[in-house]
């Protein structure tokens, strides 16, 4: 992905938010590879690798992190949806989850001198939602975005979940007032803010907006029969209740809140939380067709994918927006996120956060054990995809249980006028687009690019982070 598509300052092909996204990715891996120091000296079984090695690659893709913070467009991204404000906060979120990560176990200063530029930048963006939970219209939740007539969508609201918990636990406070996501912010868009208000770490007001938001999100019908979550919810004229679904259903909605609900629970240690994700989890494997893989309908399509294989809508018709293209491997980062162990000695964060009884530590292992075969299943079904250049396709699934078996549309690209790529109406799709809010932004030549390789290291990074079984060593400042 960095060799490929990064030019040492950004992803010149990608938009912001996914930006944000890639960068997110970018700094869990380094937390993968300090798990992979502390929990087997770099020595990691079946790996080439040698903690020199891995050390020498945290340091490398930290520069790139750090290189991101000085190019990233914040200027475009702050006047953006309430949905593309959020993955600001959850990426510098991640970034100073790694910073005390590593510290912790090497005492190193690397990272020490940004985690106030960090904090900040998750504070501005932050600060955009943070007062945004709206009870006239729904009963409650955050609207997509606030220059559009009202739609109270999914993803927008779990990750209201999500990056509250996230800044109550992660944040380490910030003071500083100014409120400008970049020094051309007025000149640029000839406006001006008023002071940012100080933010203490642990704030309860950031506690208590993902809890209101996941008791409303729990209390809207935003499941289908299935339980996967829909789109989300317009609102009729002169109504104020959320009474126009719309149905469509992506990957990226089943999972985006699984780690704010793990974060909840360590917040309160309150198992309702994790209750709530496991039946989330399930029914999502269960879309995909996984327990259905040796009968006869194993290649129907399943809610979500078939043969077991996560899939969105557009994968197979080969008309994904840029966006589509980065959604199955949110869900997965957000799962790997889920299924850390659960402490059981030593809180996360010192009178803060619960520990786990044995039993339920146990019992979070062997349910995230159960997943792992799945999971595992769609990193070879992602790997699988690659290229001669080993940039993996967006259609996991392309090379399984189809009349082409071993064959990429993309690497024969006369394949897409034939069953099962051609559009045939079916699953929503549509020869001019795809059914739903993003519009089709792509073609032959971008069918593997920054986001289908993003997804891709999402999907193999969770396979390995669960197999490898890494503890939670990320404290907080």
């Amino acid at each position: 992905m960095q060799a490929t598509y990064w030019n040492g300052s950004y992803w010149p092909t990608t938009i912001q938010w996914i930006g944000a996204v890639l960068d997110t990715l970018l700094a869990a891996s380094d937390r993968s590879f300090t798990n992979a120091l502390i929990e087997y000296n770099g020595k990691v079984p079946g790996a080439q690798s040698s903690t020199s090695q891995i050390q020498s690659e945290i340091q490398k893709y930290f520069s790139q992190v750090e290189a991101y913070y000085s190019n990233e467009d914040t200027i475009q991204i702050f006047g953006a949806a309430y949905d593309d404000a959020q993955w600001v906060v959850l990426e510098w979120l991640e970034a100073l989850k790694f910073i005390n990560q590593y510290d912790a176990y090497s005492k190193s200063s690397l990272g020490q001198s940004d985690i106030a530029k960090f904090a900040h930048r998750a504070h501005i963006f932050y600060n955009i939602v943070q007062d945004q939970f709206d009870t006239s219209l729904c009963g409650g939740g955050l609207t997509w975005n606030p220059a559009l007539a009202t739609y109270k969508n999914s993803i927008t609201n779990e990750l209201f979940v999500s990056s509250s918990i996230g800044m109550y636990l992660y944040f380490p406070g910030d003071s500083n007032t100014d409120p400008y996501p970049n020094p051309r912010y007025t000149s640029v868009t000839n406006n001006t803010l008023p002071p940012l208000l100080k933010l203490a770490a642990h704030d309860p007001l950031l506690l208590d907006n993902a809890k209101k938001e996941w008791t409303w999100f729990k209390s809207q019908p935003f499941r289908n029969a299935q339980g996967l979550i829909i789109d989300g919810f317009h609102i009729s004229d002169n109504q104020t209740t959320c009474d126009e679904p719309n149905d469509m259903i992506y990957t990226y909605n089943q999972g985006v809140m699984l780690s704010g609900l793990r974060q909840l629970w360590e917040a309160t240690g309150d198992t309702s939380y994790l209750d709530d994700a496991y039946d989330q989890i399930w029914s999502t494997i269960n879309a995909t067709g996984w327990f259905s893989l040796r009968g006869d309908d194993s290649g129907a399509w399943a809610g979500l994918g078939r043969n077991g294989i996560m899939e969105d809508y557009c994968d197979a018709p080969a008309n994904c927006s840029q966006d589509a293209q980065m959604f199955k491997g949110i869900f997965f980062h957000h799962l790997d996120a889920f299924c850390e162990p659960l402490p059981t000695e030593t809180p996360l964060i010192p009178d803060l956060t619960y520990t786990a009884p044995s039993s339920l530590a146990s019992s979070h292992a062997s349910k995230c054990d159960s997943y792992v075969p799945w999971v595992e299943h769609n990193a070879h079904a992602a790997l699988a995809t690659r290229n001669g250049s080993n940039i993996i396709g967006g259609w996991w699934g392309a090379a399984y249980g189809h009349p082409h078996p071993g064959q990429d549309p993309w690497n024969d690209p006369g394949l897409l006028n034939q069953s099962p790529w051609a559009c045939r109406s079916q699953h929503g799709c549509k020869s001019g687009g795809v059914h739903g809010r993003n519009p089709p932004q792509v073609d032959e030549g971008d069918a593997r690019n920054v986001q289908t390789e993003g997804s891709g290291l999402g999907v193999v990074k969770a396979a390995s982070d669960m197999i490898l079984k890494r503890p939670p060593t990320y404290p907080s400042t």
